[in-house]
């Protein structure tokens, strides 16, 4: 046998020879090593590009709140919500409360129910009670009702409900709504909304005068001034005394009588939380 010509090379150690796979083990060894390299390289690049992608949102969020609270808020319209609060006091027979006041709510409850209305001699109590809570937020112990001018019972409370006394003594009424309601003034103090209006109330039955309160004492005009003579008696030129007191009203408007309300907000509606009437001659 040609000595050059060996069917394979020992390394010296009996029972081995060289292995013609072994790099190929190596080789595949340092392949995974590799690949396992890469994975975390790539998880590593996946947690930051996520860390990252954290920090841009909160960022953003940062950013949108900032904005957020940086732009001013719409102003209120006070003249908007003095119109309102005037209508809501017209709307809700409030103006009963120049004659009766706050001592006297469930007589303005039932004036509001009555008014307008020919014969109101039943009134149920559960309408009063609603009226009340609705708009001045107050539970209200229900009994007599005493007539103004201090001559006895004018609803008896019996049975859930008010009761006209017919044995009353009849009496000239007093307007409980005025013939024209001008603002005065609005602010918004606390959360609260201090509403001032100037009033024209006319009865025939108390005073030959326009004046600004319900009981025809502080004169603002002479109603001859303005009456217009018809079939059914005298009837005011509302006209000529609107423009008149529009035209007159900074000379006015702190003359006779001012109604001051101070109202809450609530979800449904305005609360009535105090009212007064302001006599500016003892100012």
């Amino acid at each position: 046998m040609d000595e050059n010509k060996k069917p394979y090379v020992t390394d010296g150690n009996p029972g081995t020879f060289n292995n013609p796979f072994a790099n190929m083990n190596i080789e595949n060894n340092e392949v995974k090593s590799l690949k396992k390299k890469n994975r975390i390289i790539i998880i590593v690049l996946i947690v930051i590009i996520f860390i990252f992608l954290i920090y841009i949102f909160i960022d953003y969020i940062e950013d949108a709140t900032k904005t957020k609270s940086t732009i001013p808020e719409a102003k209120e319209n006070l003249g908007e919500v003095s119109a309102d609060l005037s209508n809501y006091i017209s709307d809700n027979g409030l103006d009963a409360l120049d004659v009766y006041g706050m001592d006297d709510i469930l007589m303005v409850a039932v004036n509001h129910v009555c008014y307008g209305v020919y014969d109101c001699k039943n009134v149920s109590a559960s309408v009063v009670i609603d009226y009340i809570k609705d708009v001045f937020d107050k539970d209200i112990e229900l009994n007599d009702i005493e007539c103004s001018l201090g001559d006895g019972v004018l609803y008896k409370y019996e049975n859930d409900r008010f009761i006209y006394d017919d044995n009353h003594p009849v009496h000239d009424l007093f307007n409980t709504h005025p013939i024209y309601t001008k603002i005065n003034s609005i602010k918004k103090k606390n959360g609260k909304y201090v509403l001032v209006l100037n009033k024209l109330y006319y009865n025939t039955g108390k005073s030959e005068y326009i004046t600004s309160d319900a009981l025809g004492i502080n004169k603002i005009y002479t109603f001859s001034d303005y009456d217009i003579p018809s079939e059914n008696g005298n009837v005011i030129d509302m006209t000529k005394l609107i423009t008149d007191y529009d035209n007159e009203f900074d000379k006015l408007k702190n003359k006779g009588t001012q109604y001051r309300y101070t109202f809450s907000k609530s979800s449904k509606n305005y609360i009535l939380e105090k009212y007064e009437i302001i006599d500016l001659k003892k100012k």
